[in-house]
């Protein structure tokens, strides 16, 4: 409790205002859409403890008679809601709300009563969609396009582009509803590959931004190797999570190389992603390996795409194969679902 550390007779003089009057705290609380979550709850211990949990006018969870009263409990919280028996004689009322939904957000007030003290106590709660984001990149032989995605979001978000400095208008936009979540697509056509595109999704609770930038061209001749910068400005040492991906993008196929969750994975021969820097290295080139070479480097609320164009000239030797050909294993992905294949390896532990 607030105060532990008054002199003992400030103490005094408080517990005879909080008998007479009450008192109350506030807390704040972050819950994720469909789990569970813990409305806190504290109290000085007492006797014969009278609990009931409300949210405007609904009754929530009711305590007495040292067991719970849910006779008149609102229908929306049936088998939802359960208190910690043990932890009460403690001081301890808290409340687990369970499979929790939109309509569970707003303010919620607990009321212990003892024989000694009477306590009350506002819980705010907010509810957050499990969102997730992504930029994806695409080429034909006609256009350079990206494509800004929110997925099961809510509220629903909002999605803007800069490109350089300028604000500028999305060139075509998808919305769909799976119950209350939004999900959005945005696209914007890269005009001027000199520019750097950015995408920027807002939400009440969070901002998610992602950057696209054309790197250098790399001109380079049969059997010789490269290396292909990933450029980023991420503290990787201080950041918590994040991933890279490297794909080649080649005649309208998108081909997996490598990737670095933690450890290096090469999806395919003669690659391997320097795990300091993130760069990608190349061996025996062949013209085959010519193509925009794409480093998608994630975080939570960030992610930048790096594209590199490696164009291979033909020294006359045709009997090497290279990434882009037949022969080759070609993985068409999109980087949204090769970063998910990531999280869910390593939340398995495998890597």
């Amino acid at each position: 409790m607030k105060g532990q550390n008054i002199p003992d007779v400030m103490i005094y003089v408080f517990h005879i205002s909080a008998t007479l009057w009450g008192f109350t705290e506030q807390e704040a609380v972050t819950g994720l859409f469909s789990k569970d979550c813990i409305l806190p709850c504290r109290f000085p211990p007492g006797h014969d403890e009278v609990i009931h949990w409300s949210k405007e006018n609904k009754n929530v969870h009711s305590y007495y008679q040292q067991k719970d009263q849910l006779g008149e409990q609102d229908p929306h919280y049936r088998l939802r809601t359960h208190l910690f028996h043990e932890n009460i004689p403690s001081g301890n009322a808290s409340l687990k709300l369970s499979n929790l939904t939109m309509t569970d957000e707003g303010s919620y007030t607990c009321y212990v009563g003892t024989a000694q003290y009477q306590t009350e106590v506002e819980v705010q709660l907010q509810v957050k969609a499990p969102s997730s984001y992504a930029l994806e990149y695409q080429k034909t032989n006609t256009e350079r396009r990206l494509k800004c995605y929110a997925f099961l979001t809510y509220p629903a978000p909002t999605i803007s582009w800069v490109q350089g400095s300028i604000s500028i208008p999305e060139t075509d936009r998808e919305e769909t509803r799976n119950g209350v979540l939004y999900s959005l697509r945005s696209d914007k056509d890269i005009t001027n590959v000199t520019d750097t595109y950015y995408c920027h999704i807002n939400l009440d609770h969070e901002v998610w931004a992602a950057e696209w930038k054309m790197q250098d061209h790399l001109p380079k001749v049969e059997g010789e190797s490269t290396v292909i910068p990933c450029e980023h400005g991420l503290d990787t040492a201080s950041t918590d999570s994040f991933s890279v991906v490297w794909t080649l993008h080649r005649n309208a196929v998108t081909s997996v190389l490598a990737s670095f969750n933690g450890t290096s994975h090469s999806h395919q021969p003669r690659v391997q992603v320097n795990e300091s820097d993130f760069s990608l290295r190349l061996d025996h080139l062949t013209a085959g390996d010519s193509g925009d070479y794409l480093c998608n480097i994630s975080t939570p609320l960030y992610t930048k795409l790096a594209v590199t164009t490696l164009h291979v000239e033909n020294s006359g030797n045709t009997g090497k194969i290279g990434l882009g050909v037949p022969g080759a294993v070609a993985i068409a992905v999109t980087i949204a679902a090769v970063l998910c294949y990531l999280k869910k390896k390593k939340k398995r532990g495998i890597i």
